[in-house]
């Protein structure tokens, strides 16, 4: 969100000067009277200039984006992230620079943690969820083939020993990859069963 101070003769005129340096129109923008400012004597002494706060919304992709490099920033990482798409599924983002295995963390848990972080922030700043998924070094793309080859070897065991695979404990994202992955496959189907960390995907032999 890009935000500026600015000062006029009148709330107008300093909103009007705002507006100009923001390079946005006025129903885009969030206006916040900081003071209506005070006439002079005469109109000349002891006035006091008008003071407003101009925010705008740059839409949910830039915005990520923004708290993203924030935060990476804030931690002192140095690291740059960009937009890689932005689509009715949700936002993704990408971050490049030299920290990628301290902000990828163990098993991915720093990009998770980021993910949270953002997705709640940018929650705040336009009113709405929206999905936002992070990687690093292209950690996620490599997560999810990993994911897949797993699915594809425990459906082909599932499929001809017709009897269930109770997959290990794993997060949410990754059971959503797994369950994609097979779900156009009509030999088998998947479920989750288990409750909080416990909770698991079993691959099952589709019941005729």
């Amino acid at each position: 969100m890009k935000s500026i101070k600015m000062k006029g003769k009148n709330v107008e005129e300093a909103t009007s000067a705002a507006l100009a340096v923001l390079g946005a129109t006025q129903d885009r923008a969030n206006i916040k009277i900081i003071s209506e400012g005070k006439p002079g004597i005469m109109g000349l002494l002891g006035g006091e200039e008008a003071e407003v706060e101009v925010s705008v919304n740059e839409g949910a992709a830039e915005e990520a984006r923004q708290v993203l490099q924030n935060l990476l920033d804030k931690a002192g990482f140095l690291a740059m992230a960009d937009i890689v798409s932005s689509d009715p599924e949700g936002i993704r983002l990408e971050i490049k620079g030299e920290d990628i295995s301290r902000i990828i963390g163990k098993e991915g848990t720093m990009l998770k943690s980021l993910e949270i972080i953002v997705g709640a922030i940018l929650g705040r700043i336009m009113g709405q969820r929206t999905r936002v998924n992070v990687d690093a070094g292209g950690y996620r793309a490599k997560r999810e083939e990993v994911l897949q080859r797993l699915a594809a070897d425990v459906a082909e065991e599932v499929i001809q020993s017709g009897a269930e695979k109770v997959l290990p404990p794993m997060e949410a994202a990754d059971r959503r990859t797994i369950h994609l992955y097979l779900q156009n496959n009509p030999q088998i189907t998947t479920v989750s069963r288990g409750e909080g960390k416990d909770r698991r995907l079993v691959v099952e032999p589709k019941k005729e």
